[in-house]
């Protein structure tokens, strides 16, 4: 990334414009045109982005509240459920006898209340009971997800932050695998892929990496200290995944996205803005790798 990018990308954040002052401009290279992306299409990605920020807020939160009742649940595997739109966070640990695996045991039940940001009821089952079945199905989407990481070109190494959905239509599982960073003052952007996962949960349907590359960014330590940006090598959009970034650090808003056509500019709510074409298409990712 040259000074003069970063200087086009700082100007465009507060609409100053795409050229940096007293320089010519460069062209792009040659490209099939491509129109605005639609307020539609933005929004979309947007709600998703949320949707999995939600998922890893529950998940952390109620973690923690359970570890300090259960210190032998801290490590224990998570997923997310949404109860009439309650979201429940079930806490799994592996049933072994010697070095044989029986199966899941349910260790928790938590009531996550997302508008508040709060820890709701705690339920710690009968570990004699049998787990809720949609619990053991999301989990084993995220089970399939996570074993075709090593059979598939492109995966995401371990560890992961995770996120698995139902869907509506159809009752397939889309479920999201996102490489965490080495350092807690760091964000990763990429790393990640998106997995259909079939109705039983056992079936990997598709995986797909969603950056071409990956870029660690450095959290600020104060909010809106100035725009933290990154490049994709690939795609005109942003990514769902990077606005659940953001939402995870509102600290690295307002955030810049550099697509090899388009900029756009994430706020620390997670909405998206179209700023314009990007007129020095990125040669190499803005980050460490």
């Amino acid at each position: 990334m040259t000074q003069r990018h970063v200087a086009v990308l700082l100007l465009a954040a507060v609409g100053l414009g795409a050229v940096a002052a007293g320089a010519p401009p460069v062209p792009a290279p040659p490209a099939a045109p491509m129109s605005r992306p639609t307020e539609a299409d933005l929004q979309a990605i947007s709600d998703e982005g949320r949707r999995i920020a939600v998922y890893h807020e529950a998940v952390a939160k109620c973690r923690a509240a359970v570890a300090r009742q259960r210190p032998d649940l801290a490590e224990a595997r998570a997923v997310v459920v949404d109860r009439n739109g309650v979201p429940h966070v079930f806490f799994f640990r592996r049933e072994e006898s010697g070095a044989v695996v029986r199966g899941w045991v349910l260790g928790a039940d938590v009531a996550y209340q997302p508008r508040a940001g709060e820890v709701g009821t705690t339920v710690f089952p009968d570990p004699a009971k049998t787990p809720p079945a949609d619990a053991v199905n999301h989990l084993r989407a995220v089970e399939a997800a996570r074993g075709a990481v090593s059979t598939r070109p492109g995966g995401p190494p371990a560890p992961w932050d995770e996120a698995v959905f139902k869907e509506k239509a159809g009752g397939a599982y889309v479920v999201y695998l996102q490489t965490r960073p080495e350092r807690a003052d760091a964000a990763r952007f990429g790393s990640d892929a998106r997995f259909r996962i079939s109705g039983d949960g056992l079936q990997v349907g598709e995986m797909t990496p969603l950056h071409g590359d990956t870029t660690t960014v450095a959290v600020p330590a104060r909010p809106g200290a100035s725009p933290t940006l990154h490049s994709h090598a690939t795609g005109d959009l942003p990514t769902e995944t990077d606005v659940a970034v953001v939402l995870d650090h509102p600290a690295l808003a307002p955030h810049l996205v550099l697509t090899p056509r388009h900029m756009f500019r994430i706020e620390s709510d997670g909405h998206i803005s179209y700023l314009g074409p990007n007129a020095v298409p990125p040669a190499d990712s803005g980050g460490g790798r």
